[in-house]
């Protein structure tokens, strides 16, 4: 299974041609309507990303992309797209054909292709905000959406995944409802993790967060991490 992320929480995982893509943001519009500053241009285009299958995993336009998202669907127009209701709702609104619409719910698993997808809670502005646990190639993968830290998330993200995690790409910026970077630490060190990812830094000036150092704290903690580079894809082992 190989990764490519597109920067903030946006990510591609690819199991064989099949490519799971999630929130995906790739416009200008946080910058254009919000003026915060953007530090990087998508390094992928709606042309380039070519997904089977879209997971949104909460209705924040840096997640679900109000521009972007169309112009995907539009060289894709048969692709599903998922998230919870409040995703759905938005979709609607944005003119997306409710037929490629699946509504998601937590702990209720469901198919994409080749991997197995199982929402579960978030804690952010965004009541129905979800994470995204993983499942393809004997691989658990936890993917935070925007959360912020809890005591009992560890243990709901284990019950939820119903197995070992394997891998975790976690936010650590630290504002607008994300855990800061020590956060992300604890929460990868009770899930006993191989591997931990950082994610939700170097899109917005005003929104970011050195990742070195949780990459450094989760080494010296004996767990795998590192950076991943935008647009570059990367074998998930």
């Amino acid at each position: 299974m190989n990764i490519i992320w597109l920067l903030q929480g946006s990510m591609i995982l690819e199991s064989g041609k099949y490519r799971l893509v999630i929130d995906p943001y790739i416009s200008d519009y946080v910058e254009k309507h919000h003026g915060v500053t953007r530090l990087a241009q998508p390094p992928l285009s709606a042309s380039e990303i070519r997904p089977s299958f879209i997971y949104c995993t909460h209705n924040h336009i840096d997640h679900l992309d109000p521009e972007g998202l169309p112009e995907i669907l539009e060289l894709n127009n048969d692709c599903p797209v998922s998230g919870p209701i409040s995703v759905v709702k938005e979709c609607e609104k944005l003119g997306i054909r409710p037929a490629i619409l699946i509504r998601a719910e937590i702990d209720k698993p469901f198919k994409a292709g080749p991997f197995e997808l199982i929402p579960v809670k978030a804690y952010h502005s965004d009541a129905d905000a979800t994470g995204l646990i993983v499942k393809a190639e004997g691989k658990t993968i936890y993917i935070s959406g925007d959360t912020e830290y809890r005591d009992e998330l560890p243990s709901i993200i284990r019950k939820s995944a119903g197995s070992r995690i394997d891998i975790v790409i976690i936010c650590i910026n630290g504002r607008l409802g994300n855990m800061n970077l020590e956060d992300a630490v604890k929460t990868v060190k009770s899930l006993g993790v191989r591997t931990a990812i950082p994610m939700h830094y170097g899109l917005f000036q005003q929104n970011t967060a050195d990742p070195v150092p949780f990459v450094d704290a989760c080494k010296d903690a004996d767990m795998n991490s590192f950076m991943m580079q935008p647009g570059k894809s990367i074998k998930l082992n």
